[in-house]
């Protein structure tokens, strides 16, 4: 197993609205053959970054903990791992392009994809993720199906009445506290503590706000701060990045993929085992080919789960049965 870092400078990132960094920084793990291993892209939840499943906690595996232990056992043979630090200043990233925060699909489609190619070769490329990462996973899957071979939802938003809306009273009245949006991000970035939870899911409102509905370089709430109404126009905005209503549109691009995995825990705290099931089904309906499991658990602290995914990456794209 081989660890290296390197840094990519990208130009669709270079003039971002929130001046966040333009070179980014990328690890990739190597298991096994390079030559003949798939390309794995790891995008994280919100409020962390991919290259923090490389920290050491004495409570569960590390990364490569995982994939050495995974290697022995001889459940994930050939494989290239790769780490691509996104996050921004509004706490994390959707992985799809926002005039408000910058365009993070188009880096991983057209830039940081074709550098991987020129490391490494054409590979399959597979999109794995949780949270806000298996959002993006899967929405990009559904963009791009010439180019992306595989799609591992873990816990990923959708159906977002359930998500977001029943967050939005507080939120209004955390924010009206500050005068404003951009008021109360400023006073929060100045916190000693960070981690408060009502602040949190304030900065989570406002991030999706910004992925989902921006007007140029202004991120527009999906509620009127005086009164509280929904503001349908901005609401429907995010409705359309919903994947249960982008499926729709994209389905034959789902057909596509040699690999689709969904899971999520059956006591997810944002109500997301609702949104996968409805995606479920859905791709049911559609003929699409997929693998889908509801567990025993929550939305955090499932990085077991990642055993069950890593797994079915190596027994797809590097069994000698499967290779193409």
């Amino acid at each position: 197993m081989l660890i290296k870092s390197f840094e990519i400078e990208s130009n669709v990132l270079k003039d971002n609205p929130l001046k966040d960094p333009y070179v980014r920084k990328i690890y990739s793990i190597e298991v096994g053959e390079v030559e003949s291993a798939p390309i794995v892209i790891y995008l994280s939840g919100f409020l962390s970054s991919s290259i923090t499943l490389l920290n050491y906690d004495p409570l569960s595996e590390s990364i490569t903990e995982k994939l050495q232990r995974l290697q022995k056992e001889g459940n994930v043979k050939n494989l290239i791992f790769i780490l691509p630090d996104l996050f921004t200043k509004l706490g994390g990233n959707q992985y799809i392009n926002s005039t408000a925060v910058g365009m993070y699909e188009d880096f991983i489609v057209k830039e940081l994809i074709p550098y991987l190619f020129d490391i490494y070769g054409k590979k399959d490329i597979i999109l794995m993720g949780k949270s806000s990462g298996g959002y993006g996973s899967i929405v990009l899957g559904m963009k791009y199906s010439e180019i992306i071979k595989g799609v591992i939802n873990h816990s990923g938003d959708a159906y977002f009445e359930y998500v977001y809306l029943p967050y939005f009273p507080s939120v209004i009245r955390h924010i009206r506290k500050e005068g404003d949006h951009y008021k109360w991000l400023e006073k929060y970035w100045s916190k000693a503590n960070k981690k408060d939870k009502e602040d949190l899911n304030t900065l989570n409102i406002i991030a999706m706000s910004a992925f989902y509905s921006p007007d140029g370089d202004k991120i527009v709430l999906p509620f009127d701060l005086d009164t509280g109404e929904i503001i349908e126009d901005v609401w429907k905005k995010w409705l359309e990045k919903d994947p249960v209503r982008l499926i729709d549109k994209y389905c034959e691009n789902l057909r596509k993929l040699k690999l689709i995995y969904m899971d999520v825990g059956n006591k997810d705290e944002f109500k997301i085992n609702y949104g996968l099931r409805i995606l479920h089904k859905k791709m049911q309906k559609y003929n699409i080919k997929h693998e889908f499991e509801e567990y025993d658990g929550g939305h955090f602290n499932t990085n077991f789960r990642y055993d069950i995914s890593l797994s079915l990456i190596s027994k797809v794209f590097c069994d000698a049965n499967n290779k193409i």
